[in-house]
């Protein structure tokens, strides 16, 4: 049994479309939860006025950065085995949890996790999102070791919010998501711990939508000021592991911080040595040399001219 968790904050145009595509699933979700984080648009009016009995509707204040509250604790209401994942402006077609659950079936081992593919939808880019599909093994158990390598390869985590499902029992064992601690990449971390505990289920198919063209966009509303805390349990997840894992999870800790870098050069937010020194050595030579690099250049263009926006 799936159960379907929404977080919801202030996203009046979009709610009902991603509510009636959890739904109208081919395979019924057993239930969908929508933890309203004080939305003071209307939204809230809008789910209640919905007459389906699977709907739960639960709320919560002040907000949380990135809906890691509000999705813990539609976690925590769930009464499911499995919880599917679906952000308040983003949609999925209607075999989406029928693909992961046969992805699941198909597996010779127990999963914890089932994940699809899925289309980034913004006006005049429209495009698939990028998966090492050579590395990712469709319909069967992809390890720890595995995905990291596919999220190397392409520098995208294979695993986006809106077309995963987990095991509910993983997810309160792998600690739910970091409420509190982390103002984005909280889904990644979680993703990542969970994956250190059980394998994944890959279903090829396109199946759910992200949409980058909404209102209120979290990603676009927050900085990455702060070093990516999937590197803190990338550092506690490399305690007791094999050396070939640990380099593994070096590398993905030196790639996240460029990548960190990179972004805060491009909307002009300043960063310090902080992420050079919590670089591997010597292994992330090169992601030193790019967070330098990219360190210099967003301190020069602000010294230049701070109204001028980057594009990189």
């Amino acid at each position: 049994m799936f159960s379907v968790v929404i977080p919801l904050f202030n996203k009046a145009p979009h709610i009902e479309r991603a509510i009636a595509s959890a739904l109208g699933q081919t395979l019924p979700p057993h239930e969908v939860i929508v933890v309203d984080d004080g939305s003071t648009d209307g939204s809230l009016e809008i789910v209640r006025a919905m007459q389906d009995a699977r709907i739960t509707v639960l709320t919560r204040s002040p907000p949380g950065p990135g809906g890691y509250a509000a999705r813990n604790l539609g976690v925590e209401e769930a009464t499911g085995d499995w919880v599917a994942f679906l952000d308040a402006d983003d949609l999925w077609y209607p075999e989406h949890l029928s693909n992961l659950s046969n992805a699941i079936e198909a597996c010779k081992q127990p999963v914890g996790c089932a994940f699809s593919r899925f289309m980034v939808r913004e006006e005049g880019k429209d495009r698939e999102y990028p998966l090492a599909e050579g590395i990712l093994k469709p319909y069967a158990a992809n390890d720890l070791r595995t995905v990291v390598k596919a999220w190397m390869m392409t520098r995208r985590c294979p695993l986006w919010t809106g077309a995963v499902a987990f095991r509910r029992d993983l997810l309160i064992e792998a600690g739910l998501f970091p409420a509190g601690r982390a103002r984005r990449g909280g889904d990644k971390d979680l993703w990542l711990r969970c994956l250190a505990l059980s394998p994944a289920a890959f279903a090829p198919q396109i199946s759910a939508e992200f949409h980058q063209d909404t209102v209120n966009r979290v990603t676009v509303t927050t900085s990455h000021a702060d070093i990516p805390i999937v590197c803190q349990s990338i550092a506690e997840l490399m305690k007791g592991t094999d050396p070939q894992t640990q380099r593994t999870l070096k590398a993905l800790s030196n790639q996240e911080i460029a990548l960190y870098v990179r972004y805060a050069t491009k909307f002009r937010t300043p960063v310090n040595l902080r992420f050079a020194r919590a670089l591997y050595l010597p292994q992330g030579i090169r992601a030193l040399i790019e967070v330098l690099s990219y360190m210099a250049l967003g301190f020069s263009l602000r010294i230049i001219d701070p109204k001028q926006r980057l594009h990189i």
